[in-house]
């Protein structure tokens, strides 16, 4: 029990430690600012291109949903999460260890070069995550936390964040046993966390764009998350930005001209 009251005491302190440097030291890295950031874009979005053009910008329940993308992308993690999955780690690895075993890492994908290893994390993450929603649908206890999404009188960007904190959890040991048969860390992926937000933002955003922009925005999306893979080699951003706007605009307009 010592040993777990530690492991509470070490991880609350880590993570508030975390946190407030990512707010006072706004990176290229810092989460909470890409968050800001990309908030601020499609709120701008929802500003210019309203696709309910009688809604409010500032519609109902704004606030208390841009309370919810500040709780559940960052204050859940200090009051429950950053404990709890290091919790939950050492609880698994005490479990094994009963077997003899050190780890279940059957695929080490971290040894895969960057590109592959993103690739075969976001694969698995979103996977696991239909399936979870799915559940989230069908399981009558489940449908209690899952409903708090479905409230949502008009939508909008922040929307995306409006869940029960108990999804949280529900999510993340569904994610834990995948991740963990892979050898990775999904508290450590930066891109993947930034993209998942931003394709949620833009999946509830009020607003209309011609199918190009789509692509274009996706396509820079996709470039700056590369462009976070490599970001030592700053001089490669643009590149990498810049390819992944001209694919994504071309292939991705033109295909969704004709859907």
């Amino acid at each position: 029990m010592e040993k777990y009251l530690g492991i509470i005491g070490k991880s609350y302190h880590e993570y508030a430690d975390y946190l407030w440097h990512d707010i006072l030291h706004p990176s290229f890295h810092s989460f909470f600012w890409w968050t800001i950031i990309l908030s601020l874009f499609f709120f701008g979005l929802e500003a210019l291109r309203p696709w309910r053009k009688e809604q409010s910008l500032f519609r109902t329940d704004f606030w208390l949903d841009l309370f919810y993308v500040f709780f559940n992308l960052f204050l859940f993690s200090l009051i429950v999460w950053a404990a709890g999955q290091q919790i939950l780690t050492q609880l698994f690895d005490d479990f094994i260890g009963l077997f003899g075993l050190d780890n279940i890492v059957a695929f080490e994908v971290h040894k895969l070069p960057v590109w592959a290893y993103y690739l075969i994390l976001f694969l698995v993450g979103d996977f696991v995550s239909w399936n979870v929603h799915r559940i989230l649908h069908r399981i009558d206890w489940m449908w209690e936390f899952h409903k708090v999404h479905h409230s949502v009188a008009q939508m909008g960007f922040a929307a995306h964040v409006r869940y029960h904190w108990m999804e949280n959890l529900i999510y993340w040991v569904f994610r834990f046993l995948p991740f963990a048969i892979l050898g990775a860390d999904m508290s450590q992926i930066f891109a993947i966390h930034v993209f998942n937000v931003a394709f949620g933002h833009f999946n509830h955003v009020n607003a209309t764009v011609n199918p190009r922009v789509t692509g274009t925005v996706l396509g820079a999306l996709l470039g700056l998350g590369i462009s976070s893979l490599y970001a030592q080699d700053w001089w490669m951003w643009p590149v990498w930005i810049g390819s992944g706007v001209l694919l994504f605009g071309i292939v991705l307009g033109k295909y969704m001209r004709y859907h």
